[in-house]
């Protein structure tokens, strides 16, 4: 059964310095791992199905995998957060959008092909499924990876890596004071990346559950499926959606 915790870091009283050294671990091991690995031949196929001119990626936290997996897409990438993380707004090879984007309600002005990575889960099922009848509205494509799904395996994997911020942080680039400091000082990071990520197992929505927000959303062809890449213990889950117009093989 799925729980819908509290997540520490999105809570608003949340500093955003910690906020953005738990997304910059984050993009570091999905990163280091390759998880999204098998991400790029499937959005490359159903952004060629679309027309796409570009990549609107939403929930971008610390850019996810989109420093290496960039290329792999064949169009330009456009980072957007609701909370754009200072680190990547300086600059760097993929832009983001400087002001806050919800993506419930994307403006108009932003279109292209959409991606949530490591983030649908964040949202209830009624926010889930407003994400998705948006990116239908605008007859826009759109898919969701998750690094993992909800099942002790991954429970136990994601509380183990956590413990690795004692090790990885001063290897992660850009270097940030702040960072060191909520690993070291006390160790604030290792124990609220821990919770968030099983709480974060605790959210993850089944392929049963996925289809499920996307009934009645009969304009599109959805493709629901598990997804493991790199040398990640982690078994995720993914789910495209395209317009009926633009048909998969």
């Amino acid at each position: 059964m799925r729980l819908h915790l509290v997540e520490l870091h999105d809570l608003p009283r949340c500093p955003p310095s910690l906020r953005d050294a738990l997304t910059d671990f984050l993009a570091f091991t999905l990163n280091l791992s390759r998880m999204y690995g098998p991400a790029g031949p499937l959005l490359r196929r159903a952004i060629a199905r679309t027309g796409a001119r570009r990549v609107i990626d939403l929930c971008s936290g610390a850019g996810g995998p989109w420093k290496w997996l960039a290329a792999q897409v064949g169009v330009p990438v456009l980072l957007t957060d609701l909370y754009p993380h200072a680190r990547v707004t300086g600059g760097g090879s993929v832009p983001i959008h400087p002001d806050p984007i919800d993506a419930r309600a994307v403006p108009e002005s932003l279109d292209g092909f959409r991606t949530l990575f490591t983030s649908f889960h964040h949202f209830r099922p009624d926010d889930a499924r407003a994400i998705l009848e948006d990116a239908v509205r605008r007859r826009q494509g759109i898919a969701v990876f998750e690094a993992a799904r909800r099942a002790p395996r991954e429970i136990a994997v994601i509380a183990f890596t956590w413990l690795g911020t004692l090790a990885a942080v001063p290897f992660i680039r850009p270097w940030r004071w702040s960072r060191l400091a909520w690993t070291y000082l006390p160790p604030v990071l290792p124990f609220v990346g821990t919770f968030d990520g099983v709480v974060s197992c605790l959210r993850a929505y089944s392929p049963a559950e996925l289809r499920g927000l996307v009934a009645g959303l009969d304009s599109y062809d959805w493709d629901i499926g598990g997804i493991r890449g790199g040398w990640s213990p982690l078994r995720g889950t993914y789910l495209i959606g395209v317009p009926k117009a633009a048909l998969f093989e």
